[in-house]
């Protein structure tokens, strides 16, 4: 079966047109009004804004928790009777990082 070209493209349009239209049936439901993407966004940054706070409370106790620990050891090294002076001097004068 043979089609003019007038016929082709009638039957092409029919055919785009029908997919766009059952498209659109499945689809139509999932699309999101814009006061309730508004509602959704501030729900998010909300929540996104506690986890942040919460962990910026983690972060300064790790902080606090790791100076009190680095200054515990600079004073067992600094009180140590069997470590040499020169030791004892490297290890205190040693830079976090590296040297």
């Amino acid at each position: 079966m043979t089609f003019t070209p007038l016929e082709a493209l009638s039957l092409t349009a029919f055919v785009t047109v029908v997919t766009g239209l059952v498209v659109h049936a499945l689809t139509k439901r999932n699309y999101v009004s814009h006061t309730e993407c508004e509602e959704r966004r501030v729900h998010v940054c909300s929540t996104l804004k506690a986890v942040q706070d919460d962990h910026a409370e983690l972060r300064q106790d790790i902080k606090d928790r790791t100076n009190i620990l680095f200054r515990m050891v600079r004073a067992l090294i600094a009180h140590d009777k069997d470590m040499p002076d020169g030791i004892k001097a490297e290890i205190l004068n040693e830079t976090p990082g590296g040297k």
